[in-house]
């Protein structure tokens, strides 16, 4: 057999052609905005209203004597939203970065007058109101906390992930150590422990996506967790004439059903109610609109506790595609990240969309009352126009960031 093959001389197998390299090429995509992201955002939204609507006409009727008042309101800031949305997706990113630290002074400015300037509503001074306009300026600063972290570590990003010292470490991180603490404090001034919380989510998850070594994470959080258990111990006494919800809220967190009576002045009522809506909802739910916990029993259903009204309307299964849908954006939103032209676009977006996965997370373990009840409030779903516009916002900031993405193509 081998007698039969054609010899091939040595000149001749030089001459073949030698195999070429497979070329991949970087691909810049400018123009179109991320469309799963956008399609995830606006099914989001549309769910969000439906369920505001079913949660809060018997509320609004009783109240105002009118069924629609409260979804013509959240309808409304979801436009403006939408409106905003889209004309912030058409802006450079860049230019956010270029006024970053302005913006991020006159937020702080904001919240730190509060206690000044802002006005009551449900016991608590946490809104600002002008020419009819009511916002609380506690949701801005949630993204002053990650556009002043993402502007820090894209500056010094090489400093961070290069030091091989405590020490070293220490002094590049003390930035972002100045930003928590003064949010943290502007929160607690505004005896808004729900907002503190946040932030220091926030701030950890900004250090983990520095690219800080592991080790000092850990042994940062290590020493939070030391001075947290000597304040509230030394200093209890401290802590509750500035925060005296904090403890009662423990208290209750253990047994809601103990705190439902008059003579406990019915702090552990929400919680109790909202664990028998989820009870009662099953595996396919009463039916939407069907909800009887929103009928005077479990108060203000459509705000903090929506998600215990989607419960027991849409039972087990609306849950699981609800929460589907937010780990679909958390997910697309660190895919759009990880294509991002720049550090700092990178670190914007991640920090916008963990703001989100954290909200999701706490509002969904203070519902099933696996955390104290916290006043956290479920995105894109629970009731509040100002939240919502400042929400779609940030979610033109990821679409414009989408838009400069880099892939890899070949």
């Amino acid at each position: 057999m081998n007698s039969s093959l054609p010899a091939v001389s040595k000149q001749q197998n030089n001459s073949l052609p030698a195999e070429r390299p497979v070329k991949r090429n970087i691909v810049r995509m400018i123009g179109e905005v991320d469309r799963p992201m956008l399609l995830i955002i606006v099914a989001l939204i549309c769910i969000g209203l439906v369920m505001i609507f079913s949660s809060s006409y018997a509320h609004a009727e009783t109240r105002y004597g009118d069924s629609y008042r409260l979804i013509k309101s959240q309808l409304r800031a979801a436009l403006i939203g939408l409106a905003t949305m889209l004309l912030v997706t058409r802006l450079d990113y860049r230019i956010i970065k270029k006024f970053g630290l302005i913006a991020c002074l006159v937020i702080y400015g904001l919240n730190y007058a509060v206690p000044f300037i802002g006005s009551v509503f449900g016991g608590a001074k946490r809104w600002i109101q002008f020419s009819g306009f009511t916002m609380q300026p506690s949701e801005l600063l949630k993204f002053a906390v990650i556009l002043a972290s993402a502007i820090y570590i894209s500056d010094n990003y090489h400093k961070i992930s290069s030091a091989n010292t405590f020490k070293l470490q220490l002094r590049t991180l003390v930035p972002i150590g100045v930003i928590t603490v003064l949010a943290a404090g502007a929160t607690l001034f505004q005896n808004h422990a729900s907002a503190t919380i946040i932030m220091l989510c926030l701030a950890f998850a900004m250090l983990v996506m520095s690219n800080i070594k592991l080790r000092w994470v850990l042994i940062a959080l290590g020493v939070v967790a030391v001075v947290g258990v000597l304040m509230f111990t030394v200093f209890r006494g401290v802590i509750e004439e500035l925060v005296p919800q904090v403890f009662t809220r423990l208290e209750v967190w253990e047994d809601p059903f103990a705190y439902m009576s008059n003579a406990t002045g019915g702090k552990g009522w929400q919680p109790a109610q909202s664990l028998y809506a989820i009870a009662s909802g099953g595996f396919w739910g009463l039916g939407l609109g069907q909800s009887n916990q929103k009928l005077g029993y479990l108060p203000e259903p459509y705000n903090d506790y929506i998600f215990a009204i989607l419960c027991e309307e849409l039972g087990l299964f609306g849950a699981i595609i609800v929460i589907a849908l937010f780990a679909a954006f958390i997910i697309r939103g660190f895919i759009i990240a990880s294509r991002a032209p720049d550090r700092f676009s990178q670190l914007l977006t991640m920090g916008i969309v963990s703001q989100v996965g954290i909200q999701v997370a706490l509002n969904l373990a203070v519902v099933t009352n696996t955390l104290p009840s916290t006043g956290i409030g479920l995105p894109f779903f629970s009731y509040g126009g100002t939240a919502l516009i400042i929400l779609l916002t940030e979610m033109g900031i990821v679409l414009s960031v989408s838009r400069y993405s880099y892939i890899e193509k070949g």
